[in-house]
């Protein structure tokens, strides 16, 4: 979706609900932005004559939404329109979600893999187990495991917001981060401790290698690989109660 919020929350169903309105929000500055753009394009095109015409405005839904082989596909991708989404779907879906302007994606219960990338705005994603990829440019990533995927390694990126997680007691992780510009604050008994990351690439003729300092803690003895990165923002790992 181009512009707009993305909820999808699990339950015990099988079917797949979808709910949408459209908002003609003032204040949203993305719109406006884009409206701008769009304005200034056809300012390009010779001037024409609406005397005795009226303009046409209309806050009208346009949404497609596709199923292939039990895969559902949801699009919108007018750039002007503010469009509210909620979804529910089966606690056991995996989810690929894509948003540019607008607000932010929440998830909640959703216990397959999780595919996650906003723009503009910041992720949340409650109760879940992943494996999980998510990624921000602007806004902060916030994520509350209720149990942690051993089959899949999972990586929370942002690069100007904070990523705060909060893990359950039962969880087994290899949890790795980084934070070049800001600061790593844990609530683990489990010490970090630092580990040198040797990247090899070769291209042709030519070969690269990349040495980088990364923290690492093995919660409850170390499992499957937990990776947090954030380029000016803050880490938090927290412990549930």
């Amino acid at each position: 979706m181009v512009n707009g919020n993305i909820t999808v929350i699990g339950y015990e169903g099988d079917t797949i609900e979808i709910s949408a309105t459209t908002t003609n929000n003032k204040n949203d500055k993305n719109s406006h932005e884009l409206k701008k753009i769009h304005k200034a394009n056809r300012n390009r095109s010779p001037a024409r004559s609406s005397q005795g015409l009226k303009s046409i405005s209309g806050n009208m839904l346009r949404l497609e939404i596709e199923e292939d082989n039990n895969v559902v596909e949801i699009k919108s991708e007018i750039s002007t329109q503010y469009v509210n989404l909620i979804i529910k779907v089966p606690h056991r879906s995996k989810l690929d979600i894509s948003l540019y302007y607008g607000g932010d994606i929440k998830v909640d219960s959703v216990q397959g893999g999780i595919e996650l990338e906003s723009y503009k705005g910041a992720i949340y994603a409650n109760n879940i187990s992943g494996p999980i990829v998510a990624e921000t440019h602007l806004k902060d990533i916030v994520v509350v495991f209720s149990d942690f995927n051993e089959t899949s390694p999972s990586s929370l990126t942002s690069h100007s917001g904070n990523i705060d997680i909060t893990l359950t007691k039962s969880i087994a992780a290899n949890i790795t981060v980084q934070s070049y510009q800001g600061e790593i604050l844990s609530g683990l008994e489990q010490e970090f401790i630092s580990v040198e990351e040797v990247k090899k690439t070769k291209r042709g003729n030519k070969q690269k290698i990349t040495i980088g300092k990364t923290m690492q803690a093995k919660l409850n003895g170390g499992g499957q690989e937990l990776s947090l990165t954030t380029y000016s923002g803050n880490l938090y790992i927290r412990k549930a109660k």
